[in-house]
């Protein structure tokens, strides 16, 4: 009996990065030995959908923009997360030039946590971290703390 079969392989020396303008770089080898895969992310789209869905953790991205960015947000959604932090893009008050009344637009912002995730519960603790103390600044500033 014989059997015959194809075999396939990659080359990394032939791999192209594409990049969002459309252009093409080399990939080197190296740095792809370094990349180390995000424990992140198998998780990202389904807590980012999570949190955006919750009225009260969109509350709690608010509260986040103004402590610890000092931006008034009227809404704010999670865009993407990292091991870093995370990017919000939230709906702010526009610059009003003469009558223009109450004009908003949607700007991005980055809040980066105190020390780097390790993985989706030190992410989630990290938040719930933030949240609290937030709350606390918001309750001593208030007079109610």
């Amino acid at each position: 009996m014989q059997t015959s079969f194809d075999m396939k392989y990659l080359l990394y020396s032939s791999c192209m990065f594409v990049d969002g303008n459309g252009g093409t770089h080399e990939v080197d080898f190296e740095d792809m030995e370094k990349c180390k895969a995000s424990l992140l992310a198998p998780y990202s789209a389904k807590l980012i959908d999570g949190i955006n869905q919750s009225e009260a953790r969109r509350r709690g991205l608010i509260l986040f923009c103004f402590i610890y960015l000092n931006v008034n947000a009227r809404d704010a959604y999670m865009l993407s997360l990292d091991h870093k932090g995370f990017d919000v893009l939230g709906k702010v008050r526009s610059k009003v030039t003469g009558d223009e009344i109450d004009e908003y637009q949607w700007k991005q912002f980055r809040i980066t946590f105190k020390e780097e995730t390790r993985d989706i519960e030190s992410f989630c603790q990290q938040l719930v971290e933030m949240e609290e103390d937030a709350i606390k600044k918001v309750s001593s500033y208030s007079g109610l703390g």
